[in-house]
């Protein structure tokens, strides 16, 4: 199925101006903001990330959802040592309400299992995609930021959650191969998310020095080539202790919080949240998790 641009205009029109009349309801509220992470190239420590900066994100006393958004390769599950008995997909159907699928994993984070349901929902027509959404809309009130653990790679499917998110985090490490697929990231992205976020994560640095050039090298190329160039968050230095949580089943950032890499992911989320608020206005304000859902099917429409 496919939208033409001026139903999907339509429809975004609509539900900005409904979402205007929630945030000045709500004294200036605008729902959660959606975070997704991303890569270029598998293997590069995406999901641990994620999972770290959530529980980081909570320990700010944040409430997080971590939604596992990787339509090919879920591990979230895996990596919290926890058995999901449903995912999105059951809240695409309709057997399941999203209280049933959330898991709690500890104060203020739970796990939604994605599965094959954010895949569906660009198949559902108008009506069932509108009560899809609003079955979601419990997360307007439940969190406070949806970190969203996406796939690797520049298909449709990962590069929509970068369309559609507030802020996009997108990981690379050293390697050149991997250096060499997030500036394809970047570049598949082009102008069309001109108004996210994008920041770059540099993972499994031998150093801060390494991180910084291979940021540096990355930004110049991007602004050189491609008009727009990422905003260097930090790094996360290489760290054994990331490997010993992995088969422990456990963050490493639970397990092993004065480590390097624990030590790295809470300096990245004081970057967040001084880029999100702080001392001044930000400059990316969230739509609300409402919005990105309806963002996220545009995203697949686009590509149909």
């Amino acid at each position: 199925m496919s939208f033409a641009p001026s139903d999907q205009a339509g429809d975004l029109r609509r539900l900005v101006e409904a979402q205007r009349r929630e945030v000045r309801q709500n004294g200036g509220a605008a729902g959660p903001r959606t975070l997704a992470v991303l890569s270029g190239k598998g293997g590069v420590g995406k999901s641990n990330l994620a999972l770290a900066l959530s529980c980081a994100l909570a320990d700010q006393g944040k409430r997080v959802v971590l939604l596992d958004a990787d339509l090919g390769m879920a591990n979230i599950d895996i990596l919290c040592g926890i058995s999901a008995r449903f995912n999105l997909s059951h809240v695409v159907d309709g057997s399941r309400r999203l209280d049933d699928v959330l898991v709690p994993l500890e104060e203020r984070l739970d796990i939604l299992p994605g599965g094959a349901g954010l895949k569906e929902m660009a198949d559902l027509d108008d009506a069932e995609l509108a009560g899809v959404i609003d079955a979601l809309g419990l997360l307007e009130d439940r969190a406070d930021i949806v970190v969203l653990d996406t796939g690797a790679g520049i298909h449709k499917g990962v590069l929509a959650f970068a369309l559609a998110a507030d802020t996009t985090v997108l990981v690379t490490t050293p390697e050149p191969t991997s250096v060499r697929d997030a500036y394809g990231v970047i570049k598949s992205i082009g102008g069309v998310a001109e108004e996210r976020e994008l920041l770059l994560v540099v993972n499994m640095a031998a150093s801060e020095r390494e991180a910084r050039e291979v940021a540096d090298r990355i930004v110049m190329a991007a602004k050189q080539f491609l008009g727009r160039a990422p905003v260097y968050l930090g790094c996360v230095l290489r760290d054994e202790t990331v490997g010993r949580a992995v088969r422990l089943r456990r963050s490493f950032y639970r397990l092993f919080p004065a480590a390097p890499a624990g030590a790295c992911v809470r300096r990245l989320v004081d970057g967040l949240l001084g880029l999100w608020g702080g001392n001044r206005e930000p400059s990316f304000a969230p739509k609300g998790f409402k919005a990105f859902f309806l963002r996220l099917s545009r995203a697949f429409f686009m590509e149909k």
